[in-house]
């Protein structure tokens, strides 16, 4: 049970302490112990709107953790993806212009491990 694409804006803190919003697509899924009939979808937005003042990876986790407890679930799966911007300059010319980035945080948890893994693609 979970929402696929779903755009939400966020805040993303990066490594060094800064910020940049963004707008990310997630996808949320939980399996429910078999008693249970299901959730309503709102849970999983009322989770993003929770965390989405500031996003970094050790939130993410926290996200993730939340997510399944909350929803009283075996086991959660998230994926957020979203552009991130970084300033570069250029070899020869060191000009600096805006480089964006395609990045996604997965994230897993199950009855015995949570892990996170993060994929960054480069144009």
């Amino acid at each position: 049970m979970g929402i696929k694409d779903i755009r939400h804006p966020v805040r993303v803190k990066d490594r060094t302490g800064g910020e940049q919003n963004t707008i990310a697509h997630f996808n949320m899924y939980v399996n429910l112990p078999h008693n249970f009939k299901g959730t309503h979808m709102s849970r999983f937005v009322e989770i993003l709107n929770h965390h989405e003042r500031e996003i970094s990876v050790e939130s993410f986790k926290d996200m993730l953790v939340e997510m399944t407890e909350l929803l009283e679930a075996e086991s959660g799966h998230i994926e957020m993806s979203f552009p991130y911007f970084i300033n570069k300059a250029a070899p020869v010319s060191k000009v600096e212009s805006l480089m964006d980035y395609n990045v996604t945080l997965i994230g897993e948890r199950t009855s015995k491990d949570t892990f996170t893994n993060i994929k960054v693609v480069v144009r």
